[in-house]
């Protein structure tokens, strides 16, 4: 069971030794399926103010059993990191965007990324107010340094209009993360000065399913940049891009098809039709 799991990790990390016990009897209920008993053996622990009883009995409240904001927010007013970041999430969902950012903070000043990267999306979003760009950065960049894959992604964003350069270097360790969006970013920057490098990504985050990426793949066939031009390709892209969801591959696949002889168009279905079914087969 995930959940106990989840509940075992932080029950047996620390704490007095009779305490530890207790709470591996209330995990041994709760595995075995009777989660009464495991609340009434951690109710006691935590109103004494175990802090791990708490966290686990606001886990055990997701399930409906329970007051999860109330056994959260006991362990979070102790520091408890993981109580922190679950008491910010169960705020956000609820929308109290205040609340959700004080413990989002919390947990990022005990180094957490991804309360790093919500706070900084709070702030992007301007739900906490007038958009703030200088917080949504500095949330951002404390995530991104830490290796955070979509902070980098979202930094990388907030900077393409201030700082290009540092924008793409962000882009770039995104993508070499496998942030698709990323990928389709870091292959635009690319395309003017290192077109095959720019096929490369767009190639990567087209097999990830990406319209727009496959779309742009095939106006690079289609030109001929970073290879020989290929109208054949350029339609099995273009195809792709559709199947895809990119309504606008459907202009460039009609202007294709009519510099082309019934047999290309065919040949390009055909590639299109193996490069959905197998990444492999699709033309680089």
């Amino acid at each position: 069971m995930r959940l106990a799991w989840i509940i075992g990790v932080f029950c047996l990390a620390c704490g007095p030794a009779q305490a530890q016990l207790r709470a591996a009897d209330g995990l041994a209920a709760l595995e075995a399926g009777d989660a009464a008993g495991a609340r009434a053996i951690w109710e006691p622990l935590a109103e004494r103010g175990d802090v791990l009883a708490q966290y686990n009995l606001g886990v055990l409240a997701l399930r409906g059993e329970g007051d999860a904001l109330r056994w959260f927010t006991a362990a979070a007013e102790s520091g408890h990191l993981p109580a922190q970041t679950a008491l910010a999430g169960l705020l956000a969902d609820r929308q109290d965007w205040h609340g959700a950012a004080r413990w989002y903070a919390a947990a990022a000043q005990q180094g957490n990324a991804g309360a790093a990267h919500s706070l900084g999306v709070l702030h992007d979003r301007g739900l906490l107010g007038d958009e703030s760009r200088t917080q949504a950065s500095r949330w951002f960049r404390q995530a991104a340094e830490a290796g955070h894959v979509p902070a980098q992604f979202a930094l990388g964003t907030l900077l393409t209009e201030e700082n290009v350069p540092e924008a793409a270097q962000w882009f770039a360790r995104a993508a070499e993360a496998g942030h698709v969006e990323a990928q389709f970013n870091h292959a635009r920057g690319l395309e003017p000065t290192d077109p095959v490098a720019a096929r490369r990504w767009y190639a990567s985050a087209a097999i990830a399913g990406f319209g727009a990426s496959s779309y742009n793949l095939a106006l690079m066939h289609a030109r001929g940049q970073g290879a020989a031009q290929s109208f054949r390709a350029a339609l099995a892209w273009a195809l792709v891009a559709q199947e895809q969801g990119f309504e606008q591959a459907k202009t460039l696949a009609g202007a294709l098809q009519e510099v082309m002889s019934p047999d290309a168009q065919n040949a390009a279905r055909e590639i299109a039709a193996r490069c959905l079914a197998d990444a492999s087969a699709c033309p680089r």
